[in-house]
């Protein structure tokens, strides 16, 4: 077996080594998916939405369901693979959705302007909460149907899933592309007079926090040399894909209607 790969930068959709054409080829399909090419996330970041808070509030609303499970998908998925290695690279990313940073990331956290103080020690799920709080979105209310459908088709299908399916779904359909997701959630927020610590959320997702994309590839790249292994972890990465483009649909036809009811 090959060693494991190297994602060589941090830029969405990260080149891997020459070697492994075929998983190149899936982030290229989750890259170009419409889940990732949104007209809602490109309205959202242009602020062509004619109520961009009322949007952002909803999303916020509706997102912090998914936000809170995340610790869920990440334990179903370590669950499904087998290899001791793989399973001990899933529970440093569930260290990490802790808040937990070692050195150089909290010397580039600093680099950007956040404060340490900030994010240690808080779970990412509670930074979603800071950020939903900053914008005035009350206590969590009941899921609605479009973050039930997303929250639970995924936890459902990583519960059921193969090894392949479950690295697919949470790796190449989830982590390999939140970089160029929760870019133009950056550039709307910006609109905002909203402090940074507030939406520091999106700043380590977007800047910093690659370590579970990576170790997500590496076990991909390892996965896919079985019989199966390749298809399957297509067919994962499209189950995640698919359900995000969902709830981005549901969201986006909010959004418009926001405005018919403005006019």
């Amino acid at each position: 077996m090959e060693p494991p790969i190297a994602v060589l930068d941090r830029q969405p959709g990260a080149a891997l080594p020459p070697r492994h054409p075929a998983i190149r080829a899936l982030m290229a399909k989750a890259h170009a998916h419409p889940a990732v090419r949104h007209p809602y996330l490109r309205a959202l970041e242009r602020g062509a939405l004619p109520d961009p808070r009322g949007a952002l509030a909803d999303f916020a609303q509706t997102y912090r369901h998914y936000s809170a499970w995340f610790p869920r998908y990440l334990v179903a998925t370590m669950d499904a693979l087998r290899d001791p290695r793989h399973r001990a690279l899933i529970a440093e990313n569930l260290v990490e959705e802790g808040g937990a940073y070692d050195d150089a990331e909290l010397a580039e956290l600093a680099s950007l302007g956040v404060d340490s103080d900030w994010v240690v020690g808080v779970p990412h799920p509670r930074l979603f909460d800071r950020f939903c709080e900053a914008l005035g979105v009350g206590a969590p209310d009941e899921a609605s149907g479009a973050a039930v459908a997303f929250r639970e088709g995924l936890l459902g299908f990583l519960e059921g899933a193969t090894a392949a399916q479950a690295v697919g779904a949470i790796g190449l359909g989830t982590e390999s592309v939140v970089a160029t997701i929760y870019q133009p959630f950056v550039g709307a927020l910006k609109r905002l007079p909203l402090h940074p610590r507030d939406t520091v959320f999106f700043t380590l997702h977007t800047a910093v926090d690659d370590h579970h994309a990576r170790s997500l590839l590496d076990i991909s790249a390892e996965l896919a040399s079985a019989p199966d292994g390749l298809g399957e972890l297509e067919e994962g990465m499209q189950v995640a894909l698919t359900l995000r483009l969902d709830l981005w649909d549901q969201l986006f036809a909010r959004a418009r209607a926001m405005d018919r009811a403005a006019t």
